[in-house]
C-alpha cells in the first residue's frame, strides 16, 4: 500500500478540511444521496448546519496523512437537502412524549429530570445530502468531478462543514479545462490580458442568517464569477419585481464596462429600459447608469426631452424604413383590401442605379410624390424641406395651365405645399390628356398615378380615403432624425457605448414595434458581417420583462426568439430579466449558460425551473425566501448553483474605478 504524496499535505485538497468543523460521519451513501449522523454539539461548534449549506466527506485523517493510502485521497462534496430519520428516532420521540408530560408548567422543572445518556441520544440526528461530486488532486491540480467513481459502504466517511478559506475554493472553484477555454474564447472575443473574475456577492445559505453570516466568528465568504462566461452567452435574471433583478443587472452592465476598459475591447451594450430605471437617476440608485459613464453612454427615448436622442423615424428621410412601418400598420389594421392599397403597398422606393437615367429620373418624381403624400397626411417635416425632380419643358407646361399658383421649376425645388399643387396639377392634366415623355411612355406611371390619386382622395372621379389611411403610423414619425435609428444605434455599439432605450414613456405598441426593429437590425447587421468572413463586434443585449418578447408560443424564426438563439454565434449576448419563467420560449431556456434567481411567488414557476441543473433543491427556499438580493447563481464556469447575497450596486465606488483607471493612463 503506497504513501501519500507529502506534496499533498500543503495542497488545495487539503485546505478542504477543517478538523474544528466536524460535524458528524456518513452512514449510508449511494451515486445519488448520503445521510450523515450529526450531533447538536457539533453543529453547534461549527456555527450550524443551514439548509443548503456544503459539506464536505472525507475517509482520511488530515492529522495523520503518512497513514493514508492515496487512493482514499478523495473528498466528497454535499449540499444539505434537509433531515433524515435514525433508527432509534421513533423511541426518542415517545421519550420525549413522555418527558413532556411530567412537566408541572410551561416554563418549570420536571418532577423526572431526563438522565445524562437519554439527553445524549437525543442531541443525534440525521441530514440527508445531495452529492454534488468528488475533489482530488491530479499533476498539482485541485479538480472536480460531478459525480462519486465509486463508494465503499463499509469505509468511514468523517463529515465538515466549510468556512473561510474552503468555502471559498468551492463556491468559487473553476476547473482547469474550463479556466483554460475562457481564456481562449476571451481572446477570440477580442479581449486581451488576463482579466480577473469579479465579485458578485457573498456565500448566503438561508434567509435567517444570524449565525452562517453575522455571527461574530462567521466570515462572509465572496462569490467570483469569470467575465468571459457573459460574452456571447445567454444569462437568465429572473425573480420577483422588487428582489434584485435590476441590481443583478447594473452589477452585470459594470463588470462588461470594466473588461472592456481594462482589455482595451469595444464591448456595445443595449439595455431595453422598460422602467426608466436606467436611464434616469433615482433616490434608491444614486445615480443612473448615464451619470456613471457620462461620455460613454447614450439615452434614446419616444418623446423629445432634453439629454436624449429621439427613437422614432423621419420618415421623409428614412424612406424605406418610415414605408415599411406604414407597410405593417396597414397589414395588421387590415386595410389592404381594395387596389389601390394593395398597388400603394407593392410601391418600391428602393434608388436605382444612376446610370439608368430614365429608371433613376422615374424614382426621383416617385420620392417627391411620396415625401408629398406624407406631407399631406400630417407628418411633420423637417424645417425646410423641398423635393426636386426633373420634368420636360412640355410637362411643366401642362402642370402649370391647371395650377392655380406659379410654380418654379421641380428641378431646382418645391417647398412641399408647392408640390401639393403642382402633383395635383399634373394629376388633373393627365387626366384630361395622359402625358408622354420623351420614349413615347406614360410619364404618370401606375406607381405614380397610385401617389398622386392619394395625394387629391380620387381615383377617376370616385373619392377614395387616400392619404388618411397613413394616419396610424403618425405616431412612429419624428422630423427630428437625419439617419435611420436602428442603423445609428448599431455604430454606436461597434463603437462600445452603452445605449440605452428609455421604454417608460410612450405608446406600448410604438415601443414594441421598434425595439424588435432594432434587434433585428442588431442581429441582421452581425449575421452579414459574420458571413462575410469577417468578425462581427460583442455587444450585450439586456432586455427586461423578456417573456413578452420571447414567449413560448413565439416561432424560433421570429427576432427575438432567433437573436436569443443564434446570437451567440455572432458574438451577441442576451440577458433576460422576467418574473414568469414558465412563460419564457423553452429552446432559451434550454441554451441558457448562465442563471441569476431570486424570489418566485409559486410552485409552477419552481417546477419549470427544476428542469435545470440542480435548482430542484432550492424549491421551497425559493418560494419562501423574500430577501432582496438573494439569489441561486449557476454560471457557466461554475459545476454547480452556488447561494449568494448579491452585492448592492454602488455607483461611487464605480465612478471611483473610473477615476482611478484614467490616472493610470
Amino acid at each position: 500500500m503506497q504513501n501519500v504524496n507529502p506534496i499533498l499535505a500543503t495542497s488545495p485538497l487539503m485546505k478542504l478540511i477543517q478538523p474544528e468543523n466536524f460535524i458528524g460521519w456518513v452512514y449510508a451513501i449511494d451515486y445519488e444521496f448520503a445521510h450523515v449522523m450529526t450531533n447538536d454539539l457539533w453543529k453547534y461548534r461549527a456555527l450550524g448546519i443551514p439548509h443548503n449549506c456544503f459539506l464536505v466527506a472525507a475517509s482520511f485523517d488530515p492529522q495523520n496523512l503518512a497513514q493514508t493510502p492515496e487512493e482514499e485521497m478523495e473528498i466528497v462534496l454535499l449540499r444539505v437537502l434537509g433531515s433524515a430519520k435514525l433508527p432509534q428516532d421513533d423511541d426518542l420521540v415517545r421519550t420525549k412524549i413522555d418527558h413532556f408530560k411530567d412537566q408541572k408548567s410551561p416554563t418549570g422543572t420536571p418532577d423526572r429530570e431526563l438522565d445524562d445518556l437519554t439527553r445524549s441520544e437525543m442531541q443525534f440526528g440525521g441530514l440527508k445530502c445531495r452529492v454534488l461530486g468528488t475533489f482530488f488532486m491530479d499533476e498539482n491540480e485541485l479538480w472536480l468531478g460531478s459525480d462519486l467513481e465509486s463508494f465503499a459502504t463499509a469505509t468511514r466517511l468523517n463529515v465538515y462543514r466549510p468556512h473561510g478559506e474552503a468555502l471559498s475554493l468551492i463556491a468559487n472553484y473553476v476547473d482547469p479545462i474550463r479556466r483554460n477555454t475562457a481564456r481562449e474564447m476571451a481572446e477570440q472575443l477580442g479581449v486581451k490580458g488576463e482579466i480577473n473574475p469579479f465579485q458578485i456577492g457573498t456565500v448566503r445559505y438561508t434567509s435567517t442568517d444570524r449565525l452562517h453570516r453575522r455571527n461574530a466568528r462567521a466570515e462572509k465568504v465572496p462569490v467570483f464569477v469569470q467575465p468571459a462566461d457573459f460574452l456571447a452567452r445567454r444569462t437568465a435574471v429572473l425573480g420577483m419585481t422588487r428582489t434584485g433583478k435590476s441590481n443583478m443587472i447594473k452589477q452585470l452592465v459594470s463588470v462588461v464596462k470594466r473588461v472592456a476598459d481594462e482589455s482595451h475591447a469595444r464591448i456595445g451594450q443595449i439595455i431595453y429600459d422598460i422602467n426608466g430605471e436606467y436611464a434616469n437617476a433615482n433616490q434608491q440608485d444614486k445615480g443612473a447608469l448615464a451619470d456613471i459613464y457620462p461620455q460613454d453612454t447614450v439615452r434614446y427615448r419616444m418623446l423629445e426631452t432634453p439629454g436624449f436622442r429621439e427613437l422614432r423615424t423621419n420618415f421623409y428621410e428614412q424612406l424605406n424604413e418610415g414605408f415599411g412601418i406604414i407597410q405593417r400598420e396597414l397589414e395588421e389594421a387590415n386595410r389592404i383590401t381594395t387596389d389601390y392599397v394593395r398597388a400603394f403597398v407593392n410601391l418600391s422606393l428602393d434608388e436605382p442605379d444612376s446610370q439608368e437615367q430614365s429608371e433613376h429620373k422615374r424614382w426621383q418624381v416617385r420620392v417627391a410624390a411620396y415625401r408629398t403624400l406624407l406631407y399631406v397626411a400630417g407628418f411633420q417635416p423637417p424645417p425646410g424641406l423641398s423635393v426636386k425632380f426633373e420634368a420636360s419643358a412640355e410637362i411643366r407646361q401642362s402642370v402649370q395651365e391647371k395650377s392655380r399658383i406659379p410654380l418654379p421649376e421641380p428641378r431646382l425645388g418645391l417647398s412641399l405645399p408647392q408640390a401639393k399643387e403642382w402633383f395635383l396639377a399634373l394629376r388633373q392634366a393627365n387626366l384630361e390628356k395622359p402625358l408622354k415623355s420623351s420614349s413615347g411612355k406614360d410619364w404618370v406611371d401606375d406607381s405614380l398615378k397610385t401617389l398622386i390619386d392619394m395625394i387629391a382622395q380620387r381615383q377617376g372621379s370616385a373619392y377614395i380615403s387616400g392619404f388618411k389611411i397613413l394616419a396610424d403610423s403618425l405616431k412612429y414619425h419624428s422630423p427630428h432624425r437625419t439617419s435611420e435609428v436602428a442603423d445609428e444605434i448599431y455604430e454606436l455599439l461597434k463603437d462600445g457605448k452603452i445605449v440605452i432605450l428609455d421604454l417608460s414613456v410612450g405608446d406600448a405598441r410604438i415601443r414594441e414595434k421598434v425595439s424588435t426593429r432594432i434587434a433585428q437590425k442588431i442581429f441582421q447587421k452581425s449575421m452579414e458581417i459574420f458571413v462575410r468572413g469577417e468578425t462581427p463586434p460583442n455587444i450585450v443585449v439586456y432586455i427586461e420583462e423578456a417573456h413578452n418578447l420571447i414567449g413560448k408560443g413565439m416561432d424560433l424564426t421570429e427576432t427575438w426568439p432567433r437573436l436569443a438563439k443564434e446570437g451567440a454565434k455572432y458574438r451577441i449576448s442576451l440577458v433576460y430579466a422576467t418574473q414568469e419563467v414558465s412563460s419564457m420560449h423553452p429552446n432559451i431556456l434550454a441554451n441558457t449558460e448562465n442563471w441569476f434567481i431570486t424570489h418566485l411567488n409559486n410552485a409552477r414557476e419552481v417546477k419549470e425551473l427544476a428542469q435545470f441543473y440542480d435548482f430542484e433543491d432550492f424549491g421551497d427556499s425559493l418560494i419562501r425566501a423574500q430577501d432582496v438580493g438573494f439569489a441561486r447563481v449557476k454560471t457557466l464556469s461554475s459545476p454547480f448553483v452556488i447561494p449568494v447575497q448579491i452585492d448592492k450596486f454602488d455607483p461611487e465606488q464605480e465612478r471611483r474605478r473610473i477615476t482611478e483607471r484614467k490616472g493610470q493612463e
